[in-house]
């Protein structure tokens, strides 16, 4: 006995998106099997209760809700973190650009008379 596919695999491949099967693989990487089952019903054009009772649906629906808010909640604390840590880099380059400079003016003064006066008695000492 054979079976006849109704589609092409050309039709097939059609069926779902790159961005939905990227949305799949990340649910059953992360261990949550169920809900790229979902996923994958709902992308192929089912309706995932016609499959699955209502109650787990609805805990899968939840659980997912809950999994989103957790990682966008996730998210922007690293990218507040990322912002904090990009800003102290920040202050620390611009804090370090003001002592490029200090090494000419630090030379300029030990050549010149503004050392000051503790500078003077280590330099005694280096250079009798």
């Amino acid at each position: 006995m054979n079976y006849q596919m109704p589609s092409s695999q050309k039709n097939f491949h059609s069926l779902i998106t790159h961005e939905q099967l990227e949305q799949v693989i990340e649910a059953i990487s992360e261990g949550r099997y169920s809900w790229a089952c979902v996923l994958i019903l709902r992308f192929v054009g089912y309706n995932p209760l016609h499959f699955i009772p209502q109650r787990t649906y609805s805990r899968l629906i939840k659980e997912q809700s809950q999994f989103m808010a957790a990682k966008l909640e996730l998210e922007n604390a690293m990218n507040v973190s990322n912002n904090i840590t990009d800003n102290q880099e920040k202050t620390q380059n611009l804090h370090n650009a003001k002592y490029l400079d200090t090494p000419i003016k630090k030379q300029e003064n030990i050549q010149g008379v503004n050392v000051p006066f503790y500078l003077k008695a280590n330099m005694a000492k280096l250079y009798p």
